[in-house]
């Protein structure tokens, strides 16, 4: 263990060494890259508090601004802050996925994977706090990721515990996790250590929680709001549509939209007045 920073906090020296490599390459004049870090663990197991600490070290070590500006709870709004800006710290602090709506989920996936696609020459410094890696596509876990660090809590007991997982060793874990629904992080690991309780000072904390209540709240009402707004507007011209119709696909098809789309429409409540 080693002293970082001003704020003097510990950090394991071996993961000290990997979290320099990445930041060197997204500080690096040429070729221009960005680096994704992921922290996987269990509600409570200090996932926020460890991405804290890493943030806050690539901060001092680079100069860049970090504070909760730099957290984002929806991908949407991380994707604009990260299109629009370069050489960023950036941590996508993923809410508990048993409180994500079905659609909600579905297009924060498709956010993800844009800005891993879209982003990759600004060199941000980006930290994924997941709760379950496998819930994510592989693009954004396996192609995207340079290493993941699982936390834990030791004998489920004592919290702060973490294993470090290669990029190449991700990779087969996720695989193996989709072919037999086993999680073996240690059978996969480079390097294990512990890491301390929230350090005062690596995150403005009274400003976090309050967003991350906020965004908590938010979930699941956004995409229901824009879905019956467009509901109402293809409501009022039911009455161009060309009848008989033979199947839904047709209906979508000449209401301009998906065949899925009406299917959402059947979850939220509400119902297409014309019914195939």
């Amino acid at each position: 263990m080693v002293r970082v920073t001003d704020l003097n906090f510990y950090m394991d020296d071996a993961l000290k060494k990997k979290i320099d490599l990445m930041i060197k390459r997204c500080t690096q004049k040429n070729p221009k890259k960005d680096a994704l870090l992921l922290i996987e663990g269990g509600e409570g197991e200090g996932k926020s508090n460890f991405s804290f600490q890493i943030g806050y070290y690539a901060h001092h070590k680079t100069g860049r601004e970090f504070s909760s500006k730099n957290v984002f709870f929806h991908a949407d709004k991380l994707l604009k802050f990260a299109q629009s800006t370069e050489n960023q710290i950036i941590i996508y602090d993923e809410p508990s996925l048993d409180m994500m709506g079905a659609e909600w989920w579905k297009q924060e996936q498709l956010n993800i994977v844009k800005l891993l696609m879209t982003a990759r020459k600004k060199r941000h410094f980006l930290i994924f706090n997941l709760t379950k890696f496998y819930k994510f596509q592989e693009y954004i876990v396996v192609d995207r990721a340079l290493g993941m660090i699982h936390v834990y809590s030791r004998n489920e007991i004592e919290p702060g515990r973490f294993v470090y997982i290669k990029k190449k060793a991700v990779e087969i874990l996720y695989n193996t996790y989709r072919k037999n629904k086993q999680r073996l992080y240690k059978k996969y690991t480079s390097l294990r250590g512990s890491f301390p309780d929230f350090v005062e000072g690596t995150m403005d904390i009274e400003n976090y929680e309050k967003n991350k209540n906020e965004a908590i709240m938010s979930i699941g009402t956004k995409k229901v709001s824009k879905d019956k707004e467009k509901l109402l507007e293809l409501k009022k011209s039911v009455g161009k549509i060309k009848t008989p119709i033979k199947s839904r696909k047709e209906l979508a098809e000449q209401l301009g939209i998906w065949a899925e789309t009406l299917s959402r429409w059947a979850i939220i409540g509400e119902k297409v007045e014309m019914v195939v």
